[in-house]
C-alpha cells in the first residue's frame, strides 16, 4: 500500500500540482519585470535622497567652513595663551585682537581649572564654576558647546573650547563664543520644495541654530528621538523617515558639520519628493494579471483534458476494489489516447482478476472439502482402531495387558479428537486449544477407573490457536499427563483428591500445568520419573514442541509444567 500523500487539504491533487508548477515556471518572468521596475524606483529614490541631502549640505556649507576654521584658530590660540599667562594685560590684549580678527566671534578668553576668567576680550574675573556649560568643558575637555545664554555675552552662542596645557598638564581652557545665526535656506529647486526647518545640533541633541518660517516651539516636537537615531546621525549623510506627533510622515536629512560633534538636520514633508509610485503599481499589476490569467487557462486545460478523466478512473477503481463492481466509463469520447489505453488496460485487468478469483475460490472450496474428508476419514479409522482395542480388552484376562491396551486406546482416541476438531473447524489450518483439551478431558475422565465425583477435577484452559504440528504433540502430552494424574492421584485423610489442569498464553509463550494431590493411593515408584513408555513419549512430545518440562513433588502435590513458544506451520512434525 502506498504511503499517505504529503499534501495539505487537497494541495496534493494533480491539477493543483500541475498549475503550481506552471505558476513557478512563469513566475521568474513576472519577477524580472517587477525587479526592473523596482530598480527604476530605487534609482529615482536615490536621486531624490541625494537631492534632499545635497540641499542640506548647501545650507550648512558656510557654517561648517566657519566652525572648522574657528576650531583650528582656537587650537593655535590655546597654545599661544599657555605662553602669555604671566602678563594678564598682554593676554587680554591678545584676546581683543583675536575678536577683531574674527568678526563672528563675540568672546575669546582663558578660564582656569577653578572656573575663573583670567584673561579675556571681556568679562575678566567672571566665575564660571557653577555654570553648566563650564562643567561640560571639564567633562568633555574640548569641542563645540551650545548655550541659549552665554555666561559673559548673555546671547545664544556656540562655544569652541580647547584645553590649555603646559608640559602636557591641563591648566584651563581657551574658549571662543560665536553667536548663533539661522542658516541660509536657499529657494526651492526644481521638483523639491523647501524644508520645514534646518537646524544645527550638538552631539547631545542640543539645538545650535534654527532656520525656519515656524518657531522653535513648533519645530521641536517634530524632531526624532535623538538617542534612537544617534548612530545613524553620526554615521555620515543620512535620510530618516519617521512619523511625527501629528501622525504625518516626515523625512529627516542629516549632514555632519564637525564629524562626531555637530551636525545639521533638515525636516521635510513626505511629499517633498515623488518616487513615481503610480507607475510602479501599474508595472507590477500587469505581469501579475498575466500570470494569473496563464494559471487560470492552464488549470482549465489540465482539468478538462486530464483530471476529470482520471477522477472517473479513480471512481471505477475504488468501486471495483470495494464491491468488485465494474462501472461504465462516461464521457469517453474525448479521451486522450494515453488515457484511453490506461482505461482499456484497467478493464482487461478487472476481467482477468474476476476470472482468477473465481477459479481460486473454486480451488479453495475443493481443498476445504478434501481436507475435511481426510480428517473425517482419519478420525473414523482411529475410532475403528479404538473399537478393535475394546474387542481385545473383552477377551483379555491379564490386568497388565488390559492396562497397556487402555493406555494405547487413550492415545489413539486423543489423535481422533484432534482430527475431529480439525474437520469441524472453520479454519482447517488452526486448532482451538480450549475445545481440543476440553474434549480430551471429557474422554479421559470417561475412561478413568473412578466413580463420579470421587475426584475434584478443575480446568482453566485459555483459548490458543495452534497449527497441527504443535496441536498433535500437545494433545498427546495432555493425554499422557492427565492419565498419569488419574492413575496416581491420592489424598490425605478426610480430604477429597483433586486434579488441576491449566493452559495459559502470554506474548507467544504457552504454559501447560497439571497438578494432582498425593496420598495413600500413590502407586509406588512407577511415576513420571520412571523409565516407562509414557515417560519416553512425554519427552518425545516435549522435543517436538521445542519446549521445557519440569516435574516436581512438594507438600502433598505432584506438578508437571510445560513451557513452549507458538510457531508457524512447518512441514516436519
Amino acid at each position: 500500500m502506498l504511503p499517505g500523500g504529503r499534501g495539505i487539504d487537497g494541495l496534493d491533487r494533480l491539477d493543483v500540482r500541475l498549475v503550481a508548477l506552471l505558476g513557478l515556471a512563469l513566475l521568474p518572468i513576472g519577477l524580472i519585470a517587477m525587479v526592473q521596475t523596482y530598480r527604476v524606483i530605487d534609482n529615482a529614490d536615490e536621486v531624490a535622497r541625494a537631492a534632499l541631502i545635497g540641499h542640506t549640505v548647501n545650507a550648512v556649507t558656510d557654517q561648517r567652513e566657519a566652525l572648522v576654521q574657528m576650531r583650528g584658530a582656537a587650537r593655535i590660540a590655546a597654545e599661544i595663551v599657555a605662553t602669555s599667562l604671566e602678563d594678564q594685560d598682554a593676554c587680554s590684549a591678545n584676546m581683543v585682537r583675536f575678536t577683531r580678527r574674527f568678526p563672528s566671534v563675540s568672546f575669546a578668553g582663558y578660564v582656569d581649572n577653578d572656573g575663573l576668567v583670567r584673561c579675556a576680550s571681556s568679562g575678566i574675573g567672571t566665575d564660571l564654576s557653577d555654570n553648566p556649560v563650564y562643567r561640560r568643558w571639564i567633562s568633555e575637555d574640548a569641542g563645540f558647546f551650545a548655550s541659549s545664554q552665554g555666561a559673559v555675552s548673555g546671547m545664544p552662542v556656540v562655544s569652541v573650547v580647547e584645553p590649555v596645557r603646559i608640559d602636557g598638564r591641563s591648566i584651563g581652557f581657551f574658549g571662543v563664543s560665536i553667536p548663533q545665526a539661522p542658516l541660509n535656506i536657499g529657494s526651492e529647486e526644481a521638483g523639491i520644495e523647501s524644508p520645514l526647518a534646518t537646524l544645527t545640533m550638538t552631539r547631545t541633541g542640543e539645538v545650535l541654530s534654527l532656520a525656519s518660517a515656524a518657531s522653535m516651539t513648533d519645530i521641536l516636537p517634530l524632531l526624532p528621538d535623538f538617542d534612537r537615531f544617534r548612530g545613524a546621525i553620526f554615521g555620515g549623510a543620512r535620510q530618516i523617515v519617521e512619523e511625527g506627533p501629528d501622525g504625518r510622515s516626515y523625512i529627516y536629512t542629516t549632514v555632519p558639520i564637525i564629524p562626531g560633534e555637530i551636525f545639521a538636520m533638515s525636516i521635510w514633508r513626505s511629499s517633498a519628493v515623488s518616487t513615481g509610485g503610480l507607475t510602479a503599481a501599474s508595472a507590477i499589476l500587469f505581469p501579475l494579471l498575466m500570470w494569473l490569467v496563464s494559471i487560470g487557462v492552464a488549470y482549465f486545460a489540465v482539468h478538462r483534458l486530464v483530471v476529470r478523466h482520471i477522477r472517473q478512473l479513480r471512481l471505477r477503481i475504488r468501486a471495483f476494489t470495494t464491491t468488485r463492481r465494474v462501472l461504465p466509463f462516461r464521457d469517453g469520447g474525448d479521451l486522450p489516447s494515453e488515457l484511453r489505453e490506461v482505461v482499456e488496460a484497467f478493464e482487461q485487468l478487472t476481467e482477468r482478476i474476476l476470472r482468477d478469483e473465481a477459479d481460486l475460490e473454486n480451488s479453495l472450496h475443493e481443498k476445504d472439502v478434501l481436507l475435511k474428508e481426510v480428517h473425517h476419514r482419519v478420525k473414523n479409522n482411529l475410532q475403528l482402531i479404538s473399537s478393535m482395542m475394546n474387542m481385545q480388552l473383552r477377551k483379555t484376562t491379564s490386568e497388565e495387558t488390559r492396562s497397556l491396551i487402555r493406555r494405547l486406546q487413550d492415545r489413539v482416541l486423543g489423535l481422533a479428537t484432534i482430527h475431529r476438531n480439525l474437520y469441524r473447524a472453520n479454519v482447517l489450518s488452526r486448532v482451538d486449544s480450549a475445545q481440543l483439551i476440553a474434549d480430551l478431558v471429557d474422554q479421559i475422565t470417561a475412561n478413568a477407573d473412578v466413580s463420579d465425583g470421587a475426584i475434584d477435577l478443575q480446568t482453566d484452559i485459555q483459548s490458543v490457536a495452534l497449527y497441527p504440528d504443535q496441536a498433535v504433540p500437545l494433545s498427546l502430552l495432555v493425554t499422557e499427563t492427565l492419565t498419569n494424574a488419574f492413575k496416581y492421584v491420592g489424598s490425605q485423610k478426610d480430604e477429597r483428591p483433586w486434579i488441576k489442569l491449566g493452559l495459559t498464553e502470554s506474548e507467544g509463550t504457552v504454559t501447560l500445568c497439571c497438578e494432582n494431590s498425593l496420598g495413600p493411593r500413590f502407586a509406588g515408584d512407577a511415576g513420571l520419573g520412571a523409565s516407562g513408555l509414557g515417560s519416553q513419549l512425554m519427552q518425545a512430545f516435549v522435543m517436538q514442541l521445542d519446549g521445557r518440562m519440569t516435574v516436581r513433588e512438594s507438600e502433598g502435590r505432584h506438578t508437571v509444567t510445560l513451557v513452549f513458544d507458538t510457531s508457524e506451520f512447518t512441514d516436519e512434525l
